[in-house]
């Protein structure tokens, strides 16, 4: 892999901070220290760190130095990079500093980031230069900063999708990826969050803010938040990774994405949209063309909340909560569903309307409130009041709930206020939005409520509608500043 090559600069400014160039290579296993460990400063001082290149072998970052990302930084087959609790990321606004690891090759595993978060000290991905940083002008938590500043985490790994051939080519990057090793493990992300990532590579090929393409069930994806990106929050390019506890907020795009067969599962997870710039909840296909390859994307979500923008359109699309489409057929259960402009599911296209009808997408125990804020098409059919009319198939570009009843008559569906002590439509404030429900809540009745169940599932004892029973394990390590 080529090295990308960097000038080293010095600066002065109040204090001695010390720039230092990795440029990470098969030598360069071990931690990076201050002081005077590893000649990152001798002086006590803040320092810089620009890493680049590849990481090979097993590195361990230091939280008392700051790290520039310039470029892809490729954690190659058989490679680990750790990342400590409290640790600072800064992505090169101008390099389009991005976290990339690589599928395995041959007898080399797939390489691994390793984040090490904790609520009280998640790790910060963010934009920046290192200058910026030598100045002390980031990292800074209050800063705002604009999508698409930064670049973000891409992970690759071998794990089945369903490309012919069973191989593929990643979004941003242009990695290969997939494979036929279901337990396939890319690393271990806890407390992560993924601040105005999304750039633009080329046009109409953003990074999102994670990706995860072919990551198999052997990695752990765990508090993870990515907010202000200028393209999808979080997308799945097929793989078996699971997933709980994330976070999307504030996104350009959709929330949350699947494709080429993703099969995880994800319980615990917040959508919240900003009403001046999103498209939609959820967006999941099969593949492009809808096709029949093999493993079908069919996903299994539990215990999620979304929040919408309250306007029919705040991007190019229609701000539908659900959009599932091209045969797919996701299976999801245990959900709040409010305030988007224009329906809260739309099941698109006779592929997946027919995977609907044959019981295979499934969208059960939903609360929903607050949707449907504009006049609803003429050919929606179920009776106003209904919970129904929060679904709908759309064929030919026609929205029409003829079927629906027979599709998703047997359900439990709720129409109600979930009663958050923060109100759908102030959810995009600013501040981070207090979203457990209040007592009475039809969100914390049992019966509401399925019991989650099956591989993935971290909390078999959460039966109520959201994600939140109880206990809010979101607003401590969350960021929420809108762009600037």
């Amino acid at each position: 892999m080529k090295h990308l090559a960097r000038k080293l600069v010095p600066f002065v400014l109040g204090g001695l901070v010390a720039i230092t160039l990795v440029a990470c290579n098969d030598d360069d296993d071990g931690p990076v220290g201050n002081g005077g460990n590893g000649g990152n400063g001798g002086n006590g001082g803040s320092n810089v760190v620009v890493l680049t290149g590849d990481i090979r072998g097993t590195r361990t970052l230091s939280p008392d130095s700051i790290y520039v990302i310039e470029g892809f930084l490729e954690v190659q087959p058989g490679g680990t990079l750790i990342v400590p609790a409290g640790t600072d990321l800064i992505s090169d606004t101008n390099t389009r500093g991005s976290i990339v690891t690589l599928a395995a090759v041959g007898d080399d595993p797939s390489g691994r980031l390793v984040v090490q978060g904790t609520a009280a000290a998640p790790v910060i991905f963010r934009p920046g230069t290192a200058a910026q940083a030598a100045a002390g002008l980031v990292p800074a938590q209050a800063e705002s900063c604009d999508r698409g500043e930064a670049g973000g985490i891409v992970m690759h790994g071998e794990a089945p999708i369903n490309p012919l051939g069973g191989t593929a080519v990643s979004e941003g990057v242009a990695r290969p990826f997939g494979g036929d090793n279901p337990a396939d493990n890319s690393g271990d992300i806890q407390y992560l969050v993924i601040l105005c990532g999304g750039v633009k590579v080329t046009p109409d090929n953003e990074i999102n803010g994670l990706t995860m393409a072919g990551v198999g069930s052997g990695t752990r994806v765990s508090f993870v938040q990515a907010h202000l990106i200028a393209d999808d929050g979080f997308e799945w390019f097929g793989g078996t990774v699971n997933g709980d506890h994330l976070v999307s907020s504030g996104n350009d795009d959709d929330a949350f994405d699947c494709d080429f067969g993703w099969n995880g599962t994800v319980q615990f997870f917040v959508a919240v949209q900003d009403p001046g710039l999103a498209n939609r909840g959820m967006e999941c296909d099969n593949d492009g063309n809808g096709s029949d390859n093999a493993p079908i994307t069919e996903p299994t979500m539990l215990n999620g909340t979304w929040i919408g923008t309250g306007v029919e359109r705040a991007n190019s699309e229609t701000n539908d909560g659900l959009y599932l489409r091209r045969n797919s057929a996701p299976k999801i259960n245990n959900v709040i569903i409010s305030n988007f402009g224009n329906i809260g599911i739309v099941v698109d296209g006779s592929a997946s309307k027919n995977q609907a009808m044959t019981g295979n997408l499934i969208v059960d125990h939903a609360l929903f409130f607050n949707n449907l804020r504009l006049a609803a098409p003429a050919n929606l059919q179920v009776a106003q009041g209904d919970p129904l009319t929060n679904i709908s198939f759309r064929l030919s570009g026609e929205y029409t709930s003829t079927d629906v009843p027979s599709a998703f008559g047997g359900g439990t569906y709720i129409e109600g206020d979930p009663l958050f002590p923060t109100p759908v439509s102030n959810a995009w404030s600013g501040a981070c939005p207090n979203l457990v429900p209040g007592a009475g809540s039809p969100a914390l009745d049992a019966a509401n409520a399925t019991t989650p169940s099956g591989p993935g599932v971290v909390d078999g004892s959460a039966n109520y509608l959201g994600a939140f029973g109880g206990v809010d394990w979101m607003c401590q390590w969350t960021l929420w500043q809108q762009a600037q």
